[in-house]
């Protein structure tokens, strides 16, 4: 296969040094989403008790996106089931990026904590550079962009 036929594919010719990665969080509200939602609906149980809220009964209000990533930080990511290893990568660091306070993120960082996460795993995900840099730049509806 050519360089040029993998660029076709899809897959990134290289992986750009420097580039980082984050939550669009104004293209997810443009895209009538609402992401203090979004966020909720990842939270522990004890993470949405801090809020008020239950599973099955949210909070009249959420708060500042801002706020409830830091619930997230401190305490639903600090949970066993929070990045089960069965997660779709996509979703994986979508909730990494949240419990990171959506902070952009580099290829390797990404990397570094789903491999910290699924540690436990005897089967890994192929979290290889191409795997990974193709999901962060192709289109997905968690609006994770390069920054």
């Amino acid at each position: 296969m050519t360089t040029d036929s993998k660029m076709a594919a899809g897959a990134p010719a290289h992986v750009e040094e420097g580039a980082k990665y984050a939550i669009d969080i104004k293209g997810f509200e443009a895209a009538g989403r609402s992401f203090p939602y979004a966020v909720y609906t990842r939270m522990s149980e004890r993470g949405m008790a801090q809020l008020g809220g239950t599973a099955s009964e949210p909070p009249r209000s959420f708060g500042t996106p801002s706020e409830m990533m830091k619930i997230v930080a401190s305490i639903c990511s600090k949970e066993p089931d929070y990045l089960l290893p069965g997660t779709p990568i996509s979703e994986a660091v979508f909730r990494l990026l949240i419990a990171n306070g959506n902070r952009p993120m580099s290829l390797m960082d990404v990397q570094s904590g789903l491999a910290t996460a699924w540690a436990s795993v005897i089967y890994l995900k192929n979290l290889s550079d191409d795997v990974v840099q193709r999901m962060l730049d192709s289109s997905n509806e968690y609006y994770i962009r390069r920054m």
